[in-house]
């Protein structure tokens, strides 16, 4: 092949390249755009929503925006703000406990101080803290899930034959209270798991109720705020 027609068919592959290039250019970066927007999505649906709340916050006062005006709902950020103040007022801290999660807000209420040992009935001491959180169930919209946990000691009763039936009995007491005092029957739903969640430490079922003391962390009912329905 000549010289000549060699250098013009390298010379037509330049200017191809040089005209696909742009083309070329747009598309890796619509690509790396949407690969972004698809991390952020998912870091966004396993962020503790409380967390985020004050971060978008954050990134408004930095760059200068205007405070946000108060709406007539709770957001997540101020139903734990809340929470923590009742708490505090009531000097429960230590007993009561509120935590954040991706779920949402969890109340954790032990049973100590709310039923009876083998009992469903809620006992009337804590009927004044659970009404504290009414306003922030009247004024929010987050779907709530009462749970109620135990420890692994089995029960057998005529009414409860095990602690399946004594956990769920649970939280359904505490949705009912809540029922009968105005919240909508709508936004609750109430879930019994035994002793298949215990909150204190161990491998196991088994080595999370060595002693009274981890016994007492794991019998609770647990009033959870959640981000998804």
């Amino acid at each position: 092949m000549p010289e000549a027609t060699k250098q013009s068919k390298i010379q037509k592959l330049l200017e191809t390249s040089g005209e696909e290039e742009p083309w070329l250019v747009t598309y890796s970066d619509m690509m790396t755009l949407l690969m972004t927007f698809f991390v952020l999505m998912f870091s966004m649906s396993t962020i503790d929503p409380v967390k985020l709340e004050s971060f978008g916050d954050s990134i408004n006062k930095a760059l200068g925006g205007t405070q946000k005006k108060k709406t007539e709902q709770y957001s997540m950020k101020q139903i734990y703000q809340q929470v923590s103040a009742v708490i505090e007022q009531e000097k429960l801290k230590g007993v009561i406990e509120v935590e954040t999660s991706p779920r949402g807000v969890s109340i954790k209420i032990p049973s100590s101080i709310s039923f009876a040992s083998g009992s469903a009935n809620l006992d009337p001491r804590i009927y004044p803290i659970l009404d504290k959180f009414i306003p922030m169930m009247l004024q929010s919209k987050f779907p709530i899930a009462v749970e109620g946990h135990t420890d692994n000691v089995p029960i057998k009763s005529p009414i409860y034959p095990s602690n399946w039936e004594l956990s769920s009995a649970r939280a359904a007491e505490v949705v009912r209270y809540y029922i009968d005092r105005g919240v909508p029957s709508t936004r609750f739903r109430a879930i019994g798991y035994a002793d298949t969640r215990p909150r204190a430490a161990g491998r196991t079922i088994e080595e999370s109720n060595i002693d009274e003391n981890q016994k007492a962390q794991n019998r609770r009912v647990e009033i959870f705020f959640l981000t998804l329905g």
